[in-house]
Formats: structure tokens, C-alpha cells, sequence
């Protein structure tokens, strides 16, 4: 049975606005600030995700708070001795709790692009200069001849395009983010079992948002595939997959 290959905090399960600062578009164009990797920078997530179990038949929601926060640094040896860092996760289930550490990231930036990897899995994040209409394939270190990964990173769907460079973007209402980009990754569905439950369907749905000197200030991942009952598929005829929202809601 393929395995599903669902993001590390679900695997593990005061507001402000930023004051607007003057810098010349020439210099955010070149893209490397828009994934600042200083020891010791920390970003603070408000998450709703939720995960169909087609065995159980269940929905589940879960809500709460991650940290990612810069903490080490090492030579990543699989990209020519590159500068490479550590980013702890740590996780809570509201921002009274104190966090409990919940997983590891690793980031290589270099001139080019940013490559993150994330429980054995590599993602070409950004590449630069950044520029609306820019694409790439974002999955190309992904191992998609590997059955675990083809279904959900295999789709020739899978396009990393740049948008609304330069604009502003609100997590929340009473939190601004200001010269931000959008990386649109991937739009794909076919068919909804709310409306037809006979018929196979899936969705496969990521875009994040990055703000310069800041970081990934929004996430929104969703894979799910859905299987129906008749027809001798075998099928559950419940869904079978995972959404997750990641806001930002703090930084230094």
C-alpha cells in the first residue's frame, strides 16, 4: 500500500504589524531575502489542518501554534560543502503551552535558489531573481520513480510560479506583511465526492507565501484522492488525505 507522505506537523501533532520599510525593488528582485537564515530568527504559525482517515471513516481537525526557529549551522556535502542550516520545529496546542519540539528542518540557500528538505523529501523552494511569471520544477529532486511519491508529486501538474511580487499580504486581519511574493505550485482536482460519489476524485492544491526579510509567512497544502465504494474498485468511498494552513503570526 502506498504510503501517504504527509507534512511533519501533522505527522507530530501578542499580533503585530510590520512597519513598512524603505528598500529598492532592485534588491528585493534579487530574492535571496525572501528566506533570511540568521541563528536565531524564529518565525510563530497559527495552524488548521485536518486529515480524512478512510480506514476509521473520520475527519480530524487539529489547531494550534509551530516556532520554526534557526538554530545551527552545516556543510551540506550533497550540494558542494554549501552553507546549510537547521531549523527546529516545535509545537503547541495554543499560545498559553509552552512548545514541545516537534521536528527538524534543513535549508541550503545559494545565489540561485533555496533547496529545503523536509523528513527526507527536497523541495527547490525559490529560485532567483525572483520575478512574477518566473517557473520551475520545484519537485526535481523528489524521487518520483518511487511509488511512495508519484501520486502526490509526480502530477506534470506540479509548476512553481511566481506572483503579486512586490505587494502586501495579510495573515490575519491585524497582521500585515509588507513586499511579499506568492509561489503558486500546484491547482489540480478532478471530480468532488460531495456531488458525485461514484466517481474517483482528488485534490491536489499548495501555494505559500514568503515576505522579504522575513521568511514563508502562509502555507496551504492539500492532497487528498477518494476512492468510491462501487464499481469493484474496492474502494472506502471516504476520503484519504490531509489539509493544512499555516499562518504567521510572529517574527524577529
Amino acid at each position: 500500500m502506498r504510503k501517504l507522505i504527509l507534512p511533519v506537523f501533522l505527522i507530530t501533532v501578542g499580533l503585530f504589524s510590520c512597519k513598512k520599510e524603505t528598500t529598492s525593488l532592485s534588491d528585493i528582485n534579487k530574492g535571496n531575502n525572501f528566506y533570511p537564515t540568521e541563528i536565531g530568527k524564529y518565525i510563530i504559525y497559527n495552524y488548521d489542518s485536518t486529515i480524512w482517515d478512510d480506514h476509521e471513516e473520520k475527519i480530524f481537525y487539529y489547531q494550534g501554534q509551530l516556532r520554526y526557529t534557526t538554530v545551527d549551522t552545516f556543510r551540506d556535502t550533497e550540494h558542494e560543502g554549501r552553507l546549510a542550516y537547521r531549523i527546529d520545529v516545535e509545537r503547541r496546542a495554543n499560545n498559553t503551552d509552552p512548545f514541545e519540539p516537534s521536528s527538524v528542518i534543513y535549508v541550503t540557500p545559494s545565489d540561485n535558489n533555496v533547496v529545503m528538505e523536509e523528513r527526507n523529501v527536497k523541495f527547490i523552494k525559490m529560485v532567483f531573481p525572483v520575478s512574477n511569471g518566473v517557473t520551475w520544477n520545484g519537485n526535481a529532486m523528489i524521487p518520483i520513480d518511487d511509488q511512495d511519491y508519484t501520486k502526490e508529486f509526480g502530477n506534470d501538474k506540479w509548476v512553481y510560479t511566481y506572483a503579486n511580487f512586490n505587494t502586501d499580504y495579510n495573515t490575519t486581519p491585524a497582521k500585515v506583511y509588507n513586499n511579499t511574493v506568492t509561489v503558486n505550485q500546484i491547482d489540480d482536482s478532478l471530480n468532488n465526492p460531495d456531488e458525485d460519489s461514484t466517481a474517483y476524485a482528488y485534490k491536489n492544491y499548495a501555494q505559500e507565501v514568503y515576505a522579504y526579510n522575513v521568511g514563508m509567512i502562509y502555507r496551504k497544502r492539500t492532497y487528498w484522492e477518494f476512492q468510491p465504494k462501487i464499481g469493484g474498485s474496492g474502494g472506502s468511498g471516504f476520503r484519504k488525505g490531509y489539509e493544512v494552513i499555516l499562518k504567521a503570526v510572529e517574527n524577529n
